[in-house]
């Protein structure tokens, strides 16, 4: 059975979160900026880590450190939760998250 281009997209899309996901839970509790997350994934274009640490965010796994208004990206800085340690260490299983 092949796969879509959907089905290939939403496998993508998941791989990055996991990566992104296991890159913050490398260096936590630190506060990890942006620009380190894009050096550390450097083959996952900027727009697309955005929108993935957005969504991890949204989701109560990761927090934004020093949000201001108007803030650039690269530095801006987040730091797991303790939901996204668990997500992370597979302690907790996220279906938006695994392969």
């Amino acid at each position: 059975m092949a796969l879509s281009d959907q089905d290939v997209r939403a496998l993508v899309i998941k791989s990055t979160r996991r990566k992104l996901l296991e890159t913050l839970r490398l260096l936590y509790p630190a506060r990890v900026p942006f620009y380190h997350v894009r050096a550390i994934m450097a083959d996952v274009e900027a727009d697309h880590l955005k929108v993935d640490a957005s969504y991890l965010v949204d989701k109560g796994l990761a927090t934004r450190v020093n949000e201001r208004g108007n803030q650039l990206w690269d530095e801006r800085e987040f730091r797991l939760t303790a939901e996204g340690v668990e997500v992370a260490d597979r302690i907790v299983a996220d279906p938006a998250l695994e392969p």
